[in-house]
């Protein structure tokens, strides 16, 4: 069960670049990457793929309930298969890559974006490498 936690003091957002590379374990049915809120333990950004359900979840969780989910249809993510996810936040938006496809955008719920200051990898995934990198603005 891979487990990983990254406390950014300064913010995650906007402008910085996560990139995690991993593999699902054999029997794994879902893994979630969460960017939380620092004092509130709130999820500004929730990016669940299920893999039994070939489906991709993004929601937030913020004054003590989820948000309305958006799902994509198709999860490129297979068990027992590497990947690469990166995430990339602007002033507006979320970005998700998968080896370097756009898979989705989730529009920001949270008015405080420098507050994002944890992110945090949970349940079926081996992670082998993440990267938390500051992307210039064009």
């Amino acid at each position: 069960c891979g487990q990983f936690e990254a406390l950014c003091p300064e913010g995650l957002c906007p402008g910085w670049n996560v990139t995690l590379k991993g593999e699902p374990t054999s029997e794994a049915k879902r893994f979630e990457i969460n960017f939380l809120c620092d004092r509130s333990e709130e999820i500004a950004f929730h990016f669940n793929p299920r893999f039994t359900e070939s489906l991709l979840v993004c929601n937030s969780y913020l004054a003590n309930k989820w948000g309305k989910e958006e799902r994509a249809t198709s999860c490129p993510i297979e068990a027992d298969e590497p990947f690469q996810v990166e995430i990339y936040s602007d002033e507006e938006y979320f970005h998700v890559f998968l080896d370097g496809t756009k898979v989705c955008q989730f529009k920001h719920r949270t008015e405080q974006l420098n507050s994002i200051t944890k992110l945090q990898v949970l349940n079926d995934v081996n992670i082998s490498s993440v990267e938390i990198t500051k992307k210039a603005f064009m």
